[in-house]
């Protein structure tokens, strides 16, 4: 359940962010900064072709079940819109590396 709902998400908010910002590296970087710069800590680094979003998320503390799976599902089809391939690095701080071939 935690994944389809991620899903959706991820999907209809970079459609949005697309239409705002763009799509493509500096679509990407530029919706990761407007959607997730209040997390605590929040960073964003760019490394060669790719972009590492990290921060301490309180969704994990509230609801730790879709932090594992929605989370990542949200991740995966927002990436999707922007052409990029995500991957995870870590739960806490929260920590997902977005990177274009």
């Amino acid at each position: 359940m935690e994944e389809v709902v991620g899903g959706f998400l991820g999907d209809v908010i970079a459609r949005r962010m697309i239409e705002k910002f763009g799509d493509g590296f500096e679509g990407l970087k530029k919706s990761l900064e407007y959607l997730f710069s209040w997390e605590k800590n929040f960073k964003l680094e760019i490394e060669g072709n790719s972009i590492i979003s990290s921060g301490l998320c309180p969704i994990k503390r509230f609801y730790p079940k879709y932090c594992e799976k929605g989370c990542l599902a949200f991740a995966e089809k927002f990436a999707e819109h922007f052409k990029a391939k995500v991957e995870r690095i870590s739960l806490e701080p929260c920590t997902f590396r977005f990177t274009f071939s």
